[in-house]
């Protein structure tokens, strides 16, 4: 995953809105391993990158079973911290 500069940071309500589901199903796929945690933008807000919901939308839409998203999150937390340490050079 490469950050765009189009790239944006979105909130738990679009999420839920982008991916049709409750607050308590994104908690829970969360913790499943199923959806991507968010990240710290301050004290009390978290957010995604719209990229990597994106991508995990095309995986569930083209019927990837969860043990395949389960690895698709594992490899864009790898890319999220692979990019954080290219940005600290």
């Amino acid at each position: 995953m490469k950050m765009s500069q189009n790239d944006r940071i979105i909130r738990k309500p679009e999420v839920m809105a982008l991916l049709g589901l409750s607050k308590s199903t994104v908690h829970e796929r969360i913790n499943a391993g199923l959806l991507l945690p968010p990240f710290q933008l301050g004290c009390r807000a978290v957010g995604w990158l719209e990229s990597e919901i994106l991508q995990l939308m095309v995986a569930m839409a083209a019927g990837i079973c969860d043990e395949l998203l389960v690895d698709l999150n594992q490899y864009l937390l790898e890319e999220r911290q692979r990019l954080w340490a290219e940005l600290r050079k």
